[in-house]
Formats: structure tokens, sequence, C-alpha cells
């Protein structure tokens, strides 16, 4: 009845199982595909984004007043064209069409003029008063070369603000189709690009019979287009293949949508990897539980089996014993060995026979100098006067002329009524070997790790100064040519103006960009005017950022300028503001460095939620905290971190100072 009951049990958790992780892989394959599909979304978004920014901006050239006495077919018009094509992979070629529906430019150098492309809904939109938006056609073939392809369009007006004609680009369909194989291998069986119609534009994997056609479910579309610019629908199809999971999303404001889909079977492959040995477990178990029932109702009728059985597991704890590496020797209470194993006979060069049932000090004082002798009967008598307690020990223990280290660990127990005394020998000769060997791998990896931060700062300054001063003269350079530019604008060419000015704009910010990044890699104060300036303007700027209040009290000496414990002193300071700024939930932080007795000492303490130190991890902290203590102790410094939840934060660092030998200009 157990054994039935048992089998029962494991047959019900066993499918329950099974289910339950059927479900989360179906539940995580459905995460999977719209988390995809967002990513997705948001670069093909990035992408037309380029194409519709470089094609209205072609536009507003053809349109202005220089740009509207330029004939279509001429040659700035042909240059113009070259030059937006490029730093757009995504663009076959751009060209103009007239508003006869002939193709008279294009930026391929060997195209010829004259193609009519009239019939093609790129051209017919415009041609009947669609609206000025970005259009994106249905795929089609190219007449030059064949491919296929679908186009994005703009509208051409002269300046009485009729139809002039249409600016058009080429769409590389293998661009999308390699994007979305890089970014969804093996995330999803199937990504489309499809129109808010469903009608398929590029996909992965490639079918040209399919491109043009209506394949996304025009209901899951019609209830997407009710949804935000970011909404995302996701449904259960069915087909002659089996089922299969879809995510359908918004491309941004672009009439796209994003298609991911995986079928049921695929998301399922690794659910049936795993249930394969939980099957196969469980058919284990029940043969074991059943074997189990048959041997106990054999022995319950054959109890003369348990007597052999007894004997057996004695002769098995025996060989345990004689196998086991170290020295064992156990003596009763009058002192005389009742157990001596193989590896006692070699650590003591004494045989088993000769040793059971004598005296333990006649016996090791065949073997041990008199001073070694001396220190082992005195641990082995503290360890028969705490009976029941283990009294570990490494004493020195002589071989071939030669002394070796050994653990010692004693205990008793009580066996038929008599006390024992069991004594454990563990030669540590190769452990020791081990720590010495690791200790200078540590070592040396220490010395590896300060080579590399030194390389890296090093590569931070450099950079940092490339940034500051060459790039940040470029732009520079660049702003003072765009204002002269902006200056000799006549007033009524006010689009121009505000264009120079957006212009001037975003130069501004990316020089901002510039001197920040600048400054994250190696603020050059810290260089030129020392840890106290660099603190100060890192504090101020921490503040500005976050809104905390920190109290900065400084030294009235500063570290030596530019040089290691200057640098590293910065380095924790910004860590640990980033981690307060990040986890601590602080409102006031206080950063305090001293100097005394030849010692830099820097402290922070902020007033946050403080945390639990994980002794599961190196040092009871996380990466960053041991980033900093590396960073310390290759310097011969001391890092501590005092926290409680709720009782804030504490990093304390101190480091000795930099010196220089008199007439020598190596640092210590």
């Amino acid at each position: 009845m157990l054994s039935f009951v048992m089998i029962l049990l494991t047959l019900i958790a066993a499918a329950a199982a099974i289910l339950d992780l059927r479900q989360r892989d179906l539940t995580h394959a459905k995460r999977e595909i719209v988390s995809l599909s967002g990513i997705l979304s948001d670069q093909t978004a990035r992408t037309f984004e380029g194409v519709a920014l470089t094609m209205r901006g072609a536009r507003e050239r053809l349109s202005d007043n220089i740009g509207r006495d330029l004939e279509l077919d001429s040659v700035p018009v042909h240059l113009l064209l070259q030059t937006r094509l490029v730093g757009l992979p995504q663009v076959k070629s751009i060209f103009v069409v007239d508003s006869r529906g002939n193709a008279v430019n294009s930026s391929r150098p060997n195209f010829t003029p004259g193609i009519s492309v009239a019939d093609r809904d790129f051209f017919l939109h415009f041609m009947n008063g669609g609206s000025d938006d970005l259009f994106i056609s249905l795929p089609q073939k190219t007449l030059t070369d064949g491919q296929w392809t679908y186009f994005a369009s703009v509208r051409l007006l002269d300046a009485a603000g009729r139809f002039r004609g249409v600016l058009a680009a080429s769409i590389r369909i293998d661009y999308f189709e390699s994007l979305y194989d890089s970014i969804g291998p093996d995330l999803a069986g199937r990504i489309q690009l499809l129109n808010r119609e469903g009608v398929l534009l590029s996909g992965k994997p490639h079918d040209n019979e399919m491109l043009g056609a209506l394949v996304g479910n025009p209901a899951s579309l019609a209830q997407l287009r009710t949804q935000p610019a970011d909404g995302v629908i996701e449904v259960r199809e069915e087909s002659a293949q089996g089922a299969r999971y879809v995510a359908y999303r918004q491309v941004a404001t672009y009439p796209l949508v994003i298609s991911v889909a995986v079928d049921e079977d695929e998301a399922l492959t690794s659910w049936r990897h795993i249930v394969r040995p939980i099957v196969a477990a469980v058919v284990l178990i029940l043969l074991m539980v059943s074997v189990t029932a048959f041997l106990i109702i054999r022995n319950l009728l054959r109890k003369d089996m348990l007597a052999a059985a007894l004997k057996e597991s004695d002769e098995q704890i025996r060989y345990m014993v004689q196998s086991v590496r170290d020295a064992i020797v156990t003596m009763n209470s009058a002192k005389r060995v009742v157990l001596f194993n193989s590896s006692a006979e070699r650590m003591f060069g004494i045989r088993a026979e000769d040793a059971i049932g004598r005296d333990v000090e006649e016996l090791l004082s065949r073997c041990l100098p008199p001073s070694l002798l001396a220190n082992l009967l005195c641990n082995l008598e503290q360890g028969w006067r705490s009976p029941a307690v283990t009294v570990p020990g490494i004493i020195e223990l002589e071989r071939d002329e030669h002394e070796f280290p050994v653990e010692l660990s004693l205990s008793t127990t009580k066996f038929r009524g008599e006390t024992l005394l069991i004594a454990v020998f563990r030669d540590l000769t190769e452990r020791r070997r081990a720590e010495r060997e690791l200790f200078e791998s540590n070592r040396q990896l220490q010395a590896l790790s300060a080579s590399l931060q030194n390389v890296r700062e090093e590569e931070r300054v450099r950079i940092a100064r490339e940034l500051h001063d060459e790039l940040g003269q470029l732009l520079t350079g660049i702003r003072m040519e765009v204002s002269w530019l902006g200056g000799r604008l006549l007033p009524e060419q006010q689009t121009l103006i505000t264009k120079v000015a957006s212009i001037k704009g975003q130069i501004d910010q990316t020089i901002a960009s510039v001197r920040r990044i600048s400054s994250e890699l190696r603020p050059l104060v810290l260089d030129d005017l020392g840890f106290a300036a660099a603190a100060g303007w890192y504090v101020d700027q921490f503040s500005a950022r976050t809104g905390l209040e920190v109290a900065l009290i400084l030294s009235a000496d500063d570290p030596e300028q530019g040089g290691a414990v200057a640098t590293a002193l910065f380095r924790v300071l910004q860590e640990s503001l980033t981690n307060v700024a990040r986890h601590a939930s602080a409102a006031k932080v206080e950063v305090r460095l001293c100097y005394f007795n030849e010692e830099w000492s820097l402290s922070i303490k902020d007033d946050g939620v403080g945390f639990v130190q994980d002794s599961g991890r190196r040092g009871g902290i996380g990466l960053g905290l041991v980033g900093m203590r590396e960073r310390v102790q290759i310097l011969g410094g001391r890092f501590h971190v005092t926290t409680a939840p709720g009782e804030g934060t504490l990093i304390k660092v101190v480091i000795r100072a930099e010196k220089t030998w008199e007439g020598n200009d190596e640092k210590i």
C-alpha cells in the first residue's frame, strides 16, 4: 500500500511539474517575442527616421530660392542626391521624378533618364493629391535591375505651390532582413515588416513569392490601429503547420507594423529536452520504489540475510578506514592502540601488527625524537582531559630526518561502555605547498591588476585630452563657421535662419557632451589643480545632477597632483557617490579627507537605506566595492565598509602618502 501511494503521488507530481514547465516555456516565448518586437520596432523606426530626415532635407534644398531655379535633371541636383545618399546603407538610390512621371535624375552614376514610373503607387499617391507625409510603397521590382524593393517618397512643389514632381528613395529589402537576422536569429522563427494593411514588405526568412502579399491577421491589425504608437497585440494563430504565437507592434509614427512569430513546437523545444530526463527520472524512481518494496518484503521473509548484510557493512567500514589517506590511531582508556590504519603505517613507519595492543608512548618513542614526542603526547593528554570534544592542533613530525607539518584532530567516543580516543593525523605538506603557490599567484594577479589600472588611467587621460583638445576645437570651429554663415543670411530667409540656429544649438549640445564625456573619463582638473579641486568640481556636478546635499570637508594638504594616490582617492569618491545615487535613497552625504601620520584617510558616509553584506560573495561586498578595494590594496591601503539596513553606509579608505627619494624620481 505504501509503495502504491508513493507511485501515485510521484505520477501526479511529475504530471503537474511537466504541465507547469510547459506553461512557463510558452509564457517565456510570448514574453520574448513581445520584447523582441519592441527592439525591432525601435531599430526599424530609427532606420526610417534616417531616410525621412534625408528625404525632407533634400526636399527643403530643392524648395528654397536656389533649388526652385534648378532643373530637376541638372548636375547640382545629381550631386545633391549623391551627397544625401552617404551614410544610408538601407537606401539603394535616391531619384527625382518630374510631374509627368518620368525619372529625370538619380544618385546612381550610370542612371539613364526618361524611365517612366507614372504607374507606380509612390508617384500616383502624390499625383492624385495624397498627403504630404512620407509615403511608403508596396514591394515591387525596379525597372533598372529587376530586384525587389519598395520606395519611400515625398512631394516636390514649385514656388507657386504647384506639383513639381516626386523625390523617392529605393529601400534595400535585404538590409532589413540582415538587420532582423542579426538581432533575433534565435529568439523567433519568423520576423516580418508589414504595412498597416498587413502586406509583407520584408522579413526573415526571405520569401520573394510572398513580398507584396497580404500575410498579416486583419483582425489583429485592426485592433492594433486602436492602440497607442508603441502598442502591441499578442495573438495565437492556427495554421496547417500548427499553432504559433505572434506579436504585432506598430513602428512609431510610420505606417508600418513589426510581426514577430514563434511556432509552438519551436517554443517547446527546451521543454521537451527537460521533460525527457524528468520522465526518465520518474520511471527510474518508480522502478526504484518497486524494487525497494520487493527487497523489503524479501528481507522480512529472510531475516538471516540481516546478519550477512551487517557483516558486509562492517567489512566496508574497515575498508573505508584503511583506505583513508589520513593516519588514524585509536586508543582505549589504557592508552593502548586498538586501531592503526595503513596511512598511519606509512606516516610512522610501523606495521599495524606491531602497533596493535602496544602502549602509545612506547610505540611513538620508537619513531619520534624526544622533543616531538613530548609535544604529541601533550596533545593526546589534552584530548583525554576533554572527552567528546575535538581538540585540533598542528604539530611537526619527522620523517627521513626531515620535519613535516601534521594537523592533529582528537575526538572521543563510547564503544561498549569504554571511552576511545581517536587521533587523526593529516599531512599538510601538499597543502602548505599549494598555499605558497596560491599566495604567489595572488601576488602576481595583484601586480597585473595594478598594471591594468595604470594602463586604463593613462588611456583615459589620453582619450579625455584628445576629446577636449582636438574634437572640442573642431566643434568650436564648426560653430564659428555656422555663425558666420548665419550672419550673412537675408532677413527674409527666415527658414534658413531658423535652421542655422538649430544647427548651432545642436553643436552646443555636442560640445557639452564632449566636455561631459571627457570629464567622466578623466577630469583634467585632477591633473592640473589636484584632488581638492577635482573633488569640489565633481561634488558640485553630482549635487546639481541628483539634488543630494553633499558636505565636502577637505584637509588643508592635498595629495600629490596627478599622482596614484590622488587618482585612487578620486575614483573611490566617484564610485561611492555613484552607488549612493543608484542604491542608497539618501538625503545627505558627507565626504571627509584627512591627512594624519603620513596617511590619507577618505570617508564617504550617507544616511540611506544601507544593505546587508552578503557573506557568500567575495568579502561580503559587490563588484563595485570589490573594484574600489582592489584599487586601494594595490597602493598598500586599507578599505572598510560599515553598513546595516536602515543605518546608512560608511566607506573608509586609508592610503599611505606617496614619497619620493631625494635625488631620484622613483616613487614609493
